[in-house]
């Protein structure tokens, strides 16, 4: 019994420790520069399509907007929407947010041994007083699959800044893109 409760314990720390997946800054990486409107980026065997459109809106908010595109091989053939993971089920593309006080969210990609990857720095959220004072960014990356049958980013992981920002936009070239 003694034995079982050590195993258990052992299985229990690394099984938590794998579900927090955690990230270090990735050295030398630099982001894709996106164009406004469509970006093209080759990967494997597939070009992507980065449509990036801007949503503006009365109150101060906006976002800009990222969807991706598998573009097909041959002409004729369909387009199909690189999805990502929404907070329930699948999200059809990635958003920046912008308030009048701060960029609470931003995006961005990067290609490292020909994989592409999405970036997602995010303040936590709170109210309008919030958004005046810095704070830590959470800091999310998904992996584009290369699949032909059913393209999609995949969560890759996960990690907080160090420091504090007024906008997320700043944490990426700040902890991020480490050069």
């Amino acid at each position: 019994m003694r034995y079982t409760m050590w195993a258990t314990a052992i299985v229990m720390a690394v099984a938590g420790a794998a579900s927090a997946a955690t990230l270090n800054p990735v050295p030398a990486v630099a982001q894709i520069k996106l164009a406004e409107g469509y970006t093209d980026v080759k990967t494997g065997d597939m070009t992507l399509r980065i449509i990036k459109a801007h949503v503006g809106s009365p109150d101060a908010s906006a976002f800009d907007t990222f969807t991706v595109y598998v573009l097909p091989r041959k002409a004729g053939d369909p387009w199909l929407q690189a999805t990502v993971p929404g907070q329930k089920g699948l999200g059809y593309n990635l958003r920046s947010y912008e308030t009048a006080d701060a960029n609470i969210q931003s995006i961005a990609f990067y290609q490292q041994g020909g994989q592409l990857y999405a970036v997602q720095a995010a303040r936590a959220s709170g109210g309008a007083d919030t958004n005046m004072a810095k704070a830590r960014v959470d800091i999310k990356v998904f992996k584009f699959n290369r699949d032909w049958d059913v393209p999609k980013f995949d969560n890759e992981g996960a990690m907080s800044t160090k420091g504090s920002y007024h906008d997320a936009a700043d944490a990426l070239p700040g902890e991020f893109f480490v050069h």
